[in-house]
């Protein structure tokens, strides 16, 4: 049934392909990825403004509507639909690969277990299909992450618009997010170019191992299984640019750029910054390689480059500045943490002035050190063995094998133009490369913690975004000039100026089709070399989520014993935090409480002990977070409003500090009776149950 109701919302985005295909003249293999980013778009400014399960539903019907419009067949010839333009092999692709993994997925039943995942992004989607409403206004009993950017977990959304929740429907909606990019990397190629088309696509299935993937694995690789954002922000940063490109060479309507551009900036608030690369890429491009002469239509064309960087500035200033402004106003005014950084124009400044030998003054003299130093550690990470960040290595290999595919589309373009606009894409690119470094250089040195920069946290995701992005920008300009290239010729006639159209053939043909053939296979190769094929997505073990399928049984049993008000309070011994993640995760809609103050984030996890049996070992034991006296534990528990204890798991530091809370001594629990306790005004009384075998 839940594949079915998959597959309902496939069918939805079907149609409404169908209608930008055969009614707005959007190439098929383009169409998804303009859907998709449509789709993301409205949900968004529904979800904004309040009602998003009646967005939803006026979403599906519009696609319903107009896809049954263009596809429904006419009695004039002349009218009919041109089903034939519906398949290509860049939608050939989408489409088989999406309903590939969908029933894939279905049968295998991944499960969401990373910390990232439970923290934030598959319970962000939980949240919002249980309620249906946006993750930000949910109310729940942690330190929620509510100015995360809402494109990812509404994307899973639409496919998980119909039938229950589910943690697949996740990483295909992820997963199609990818394809559709693939389809766009492909563009207008038809099946008579399958010499290209399919070795091109076997380059793209490995892109994201290629990038993420940088010592042999041992363990499950799920870098086709995951619901982080890092992977999906370069991918439309590179789709957008690529969707671009082929809009172009097929004359297609140039405003389905602007919503791909638009959900490039509504990923994570750390990579907007990749949707203003793509939105100049797209804007040189318009703005400076004109069709005709440089002056005639400057003026339509500024409008539009000014319309792409408006697309995601616009997005983000009603999310970030607007919609999160309300949010932290309202998360400082409640006792909350408000807003905590420096202001990124401060950053900015202030971070070139250090690096032009001015002076700086209070924070950011006090921060410049670090700032420095990890300038100094990012530069070690591109230029040395230590930062092996992807499949070939450090960084600086990465960036050689980016411009030898833009130097291979030079040599092969089949004319000045095309050759002009490869070389176009590839300076700006680099160049735009040059500022995420500095970018990030500056997050270090001034928004992130000492910590962070000190061992330069997450800097493999956050740079192999952009690696993926530039990577599969090169490879759209390989698909540009390895076409037929049309420009427009203007010349003098007795009678007058004249315009004709003059396609040149690709140079070299066959020796680009060769380096397509040669760049795929080295790519399957080293991915065999590291990745194995049972320790990929496609061939995980059944027992891989065994423990989260055990954890996800028992909570649904716990929660058959509670009401729906019910407020929990979570208590498991040696928890690092990841356990009460997961059980905020699978209990809710019921609540989970934070384990300790909220508004002073004393620690995460469900570990309690009394102060003098806190243990001094390392280990496991160093996740006693919360050094309470019985009576600071009950009232935290009665202060935030908890009706029930779920006693994941317990052990003798907990029973000798707080038996005496438990109207039983907490004998139930230790004899295996029970997991839950009621608070009631004599103390915390047992819950007759069922408990499940461990």
């Amino acid at each position: 049934m839940e594949l079915l109701c998959v597959f309902a919302a496939m069918a939805a985005l079907f149609l409404f392909c169908a209608f930008l295909t055969l009614k707005c003249g959007l190439h098929s293999a383009l169409a998804p990825l303009a859907a998709l980013a449509a789709a993301v778009l409205w949900l968004t400014l529904w979800g904004m403004a309040g009602p998003l399960l009646a967005g939803a539903w006026l979403l599906y019907a519009a696609f319903a509507g107009l896809g049954i419009w263009a596809l429904w067949p006419r009695k004039r010839p002349s009218r009919r639909p041109d089903y034939r333009a519906l398949l290509t092999p860049g939608a050939l692709l989408f489409w088989g690969l999406t309903a590939a993994f969908a029933l894939y997925f279905f049968i295998r039943q991944p499960m969401a277990t990373g910390f990232d995942e439970l923290n934030l992004w598959a319970t962000a989607v939980k949240i919002t299909k249980v309620d249906n409403s946006l993750y930000a206004n949910a109310t729940l009993g942690t330190p929620w992450a509510v100015t995360q950017n809402p494109g990812l977990p509404l994307l899973s959304y639409f496919f998980s618009f119909f039938g229950a929740y589910a943690d697949w429907k996740i990483y295909l909606a992820y997963n199609a997010l990818a394809f559709a990019v693939f389809g766009a990397v492909l563009g207008t190629l038809d099946f008579s170019r399958f010499r290209i088309a399919v070795p091109l696509a076997a380059a793209l299935w490995c892109v994201p191992y290629f990038f993420t993937t940088y010592n042999h694995t041992i363990y499950l690789n799920t870098v086709y299984m995951t619901s982080y954002g890092d992977i999906p922000a370069g991918l439309v940063l590179g789709g957008a640019v690529a969707l671009w490109l082929a809009l172009r060479r097929s004359n297609g309507p140039k405003w389905v750029v602007l919503p791909v551009l638009a959900l490039a900036a509504n990923l994570k608030a750390n990579t907007f910054v990749l949707a203003l690369v793509a939105a100049g890429l797209v804007a040189a491009d318009a703005w400076l390689l004109p069709d005709g002469r440089f002056r005639r239509g400057i003026l339509r064309r500024t409008g539009f480059a000014a319309a792409c960087f408006a697309a995601p500035l616009a997005v983000y200033y009603l999310w970030n500045v607007r919609y999160v402004g309300y949010l932290v106003a309202k998360n400082s005014s409640g006792g909350g943490v408000g807003e905590t950084t420096a202001a990124l124009s401060d950053v900015v400044v202030n971070g070139i002035r250090i690096l032009l030998g001015q002076p700086v003054e209070g924070f950011f003299a006090e921060r410049k050190p670090q700032f420095l130093q990890a300038i100094a550690d990012m530069g070690a990470q591109f230029w040395t063995d230590a930062g092996n960040m992807s499949m070939v290595g450090q960084g600086r290999n990465v960036v050689i094998l980016i411009l030898a595919v833009f130097l291979l589309a030079v040599l092969l373009a089949p004319c000045l133009k095309a050759r002009l606009r490869v070389v176009c894409a590839a300076v700006c690119s680099t160049l735009c490369f040059l500022g995420y470094n500095l970018m990030l250089a500056l997050s270090y040195g001034f928004i992130f913690k000492p910590f962070q920069a000190e061992s330069l946290t997450d800097y493999n995701r956050y740079i192999y975004s952009y690696y993926i992005g530039w990577f599969l920008i090169a490879l759209a300009c390989l698909v540009l000039v390895l076409q037929p290239y049309t420009e427009m010729v203007r010349f003098r006639m007795k009678d007058g100026p004249a315009v004709a159209f003059k396609c040149s053939a690709p140079r070299f043909a066959l020796a680009g089709q060769g380096a397509v053939l040669l760049l795929a296979a080295a790519m399957l190769f080293r991915l065999n070399q590291l990745v194995l094929p049972q320790l990929s997505v496609l061939g995980f073990s059944d027992s891989e989520f065994a423990d989260r399928r055990v954890e996800r049984a028992e909570a649904q049993l716990v929660c058959s014993y509670l009401e729906p008000d019910d407020r929990v309070f979570y208590v498991s011994q040696g928890d690092n935090g990841e356990g009460w993640f997961s059980a905020v995760f699978d209990f809710y809609p019921i609540l989970v409480d934070y384990s300790g103050v909220v508004s002073t984030m004393e620690g995460g996890g469900g570990t309690f002990g009394l102060p003098d049996l806190k243990p001094a070992e390392e280990g496991v034991k160093q996740y006693y977070y919360h050094p309470y006296t019985a009576q600071r534990l009950a009232d935290t528990i009665r202060e935030n409003g908890c009706t029930v204890l779920y006693l994941q798991q317990i052990d003798d530091i907990f029973v000798t500090s707080y038996a005496g809370l438990f109207t039983d001594g907490l004998a139930a629990a230790q004899n295996g009776e029970t997991l839950l306790y009621r608070v009631t005004d004599d103390g915390f009384a047992p819950v007759e149950m069922e408990v499940p075998s461990r």
